[in-house]
């Protein structure tokens, strides 16, 4: 089997990936809000040629029946001062971040990531998300939009989005110092966009940015989320338990892409992925002994209540869970809540304590423990399997176990062809392999009538 060169994303989750790893003694807790943390973990992920650093964008303060859920560190500044700070102490690896288009207006998103890419030199991508319910009560909404209103929504913001990256022409800026002209008002075009939710009536204040737009990514398992990603995204962050499981979602997915008129070999896929990495395998096995043991009573109670909606104090974590207890819940027979979702994940009569610790390592994502050579292995045996094309690499702690993926790892993928030795291109489209979209990629007219249905985009 031919070996395919990998793509390789860090999901920045500040002190690491594992709920308990900011306990680590290694742990910059002293500094981790501040922009010199921030500097040397993107500069250790440029070092080992990673494509990407990904910021996610929580919106809320997580909590559990009332009370604040302080067991686990925080994950909540702004995405984009964080992708602003990255880009001036970086010079080459992408930076992506995540913004809801519920509670985000299409200009200020468009202006904010047209802005980024300029200020990035074209590194920029946008994780679409269309936001977790609790954000919904620090925006002044009573009640969060269900699930198709949602992504009806975020279609027509798209939409409206990409006419307003084309109202500017790629060679709008002229700088003509003797004619007294910055830029050529001809090659700038106000967008008409009436759609379902939003209406955009005048061109972007900010001219074309390097890539032409930033990278689309999106994170969506369900039918829903499949229909949207194949819809628009170039990238998609996802869920594979098994190989078989991603060669059967890679399938499904770039059918619907095909289906909507889009090329299949547009869109790149990238799993979730918790290594822990020892020169043996015991030793490894030994800092996954020494993580789990990090997490803290506590913690457990509090994840449980979060995901079961029930309070699970007044019993030994050491026992099975109360299965008949859960199925009688309102949690679990409402149909709103992700209950089943968790209780199709507790494996047989395993203690509620062994449910968090596994839990809390992968948080639903693969998970590998082993030498560089084993990791390496699972990595290409993913990929050249048909699987997916990289990885969203999620270090349980940061810097400590990206440090050691990166100089352990990566070295062992490069001897073997499967990463690269340097990056090739100047863009994060370069690095993923990506067509840079030129003017009129939404319409030569710049109007829509987007919105309407989540199959609209392709149209």
């Amino acid at each position: 089997m031919a070996t395919r060169k990998m793509h390789i994303l860090l999901w920045l989750q500040n002190l690491g990936h594992n709920l308990a790893a900011w306990r680590h003694p290694d742990s910059r807790t002293q500094d981790f809000l501040t922009v010199d943390y921030l500097r040397d973990v993107g500069r250790l992920a440029e070092s080992g040629k990673l494509d990407m650093v990904f910021i996610e964008d929580v919106m809320f303060t997580r909590e559990s029946g009332g009370r604040y859920f302080g067991e686990v560190s925080i994950n909540s500044m702004d995405p984009s001062i964080i992708i602003a700070a990255l880009s001036s102490v970086t010079e080459r690896i992408g930076l992506a971040a995540t913004y809801s288009t519920t509670y985000h207006e299409p200009e200020v998103l468009a202006r904010k990531f047209a802005t980024l890419d300029h200020l990035s030199k074209g590194r920029l991508a946008w994780n679409v998300v269309t936001s977790d319910p609790r954000v919904a009560r620090n925006f002044g909404a009573t009640l969060h939009p269900d699930k198709e209103l949602r992504y009806r929504k975020a279609a027509d913001t798209i939409a409206a989005i990409k006419a307003l990256f084309d109202s500017w022409r790629d060679d709008a800026l002229v700088f003509d110092q003797e004619g007294g002209r910055f830029y050529d008002p001809d090659k700038v075009r106000p967008v008409a966009h009436n759609g379902e939710f939003v209406r955009v009536q005048d061109a972007l204040g900010v001219p074309r940015s390097p890539q032409g737009h930033p990278v689309f990514i999106q994170a969506g398992m369900s039918e829903w989320g499949l229909d949207f990603a194949a819809s628009f995204a170039e990238a998609v962050f996802a869920s594979a338990k098994s190989l078989e499981l991603a060669r059967d979602y890679r399938t499904a997915l770039k059918q619907k892409v095909a289906d909507k008129g889009r090329d299949p070999d547009g869109i790149k896929i990238f799993p979730g992925f918790v290594p822990i990495v020892g020169s043996t395998e015991e030793e490894a096995r030994r800092k996954e002994a020494y993580f789990d043991s990090l997490v803290h009573p506590r913690a457990m109670l509090n994840l449980l209540r979060e995901q079961f909606h029930l309070d699970f104090s007044q019993h030994s974590l050491d026992d099975p869970f109360p299965i008949e207890t859960i199925m009688a819940s309102d949690g679990y027979t409402n149909g709103r809540t992700q209950v089943p979702h968790y209780l199709k994940a507790i494996r047989g009569q395993e203690s509620m304590a062994t449910y968090c610790r596994r839990y809390m390592r992968s948080l639903g994502h693969q998970y590998i423990v082993g030498t560089p050579e084993q990791v390496a292995d699972f990595m290409q045996g993913f990929v050249d399997g048909g699987g997916c094309d990289g990885f969203v690499l999620a270090p349980s702690h940061i810097p400590g176990e990206l440090k050691t993926f990166i100089e352990e790892v990566v070295p062992v993928l490069q001897k073997r062809g499967a990463f690269r030795q340097d990056y090739e291109g100047a863009t994060l489209r370069d690095h993923l392999g990506l067509a840079r979209p030129w003017l009129g990629a939404t319409s030569g007219s710049q109007s829509s009538q987007g919105g309407r249905s989540v199959k609209a985009l392709a149209r």
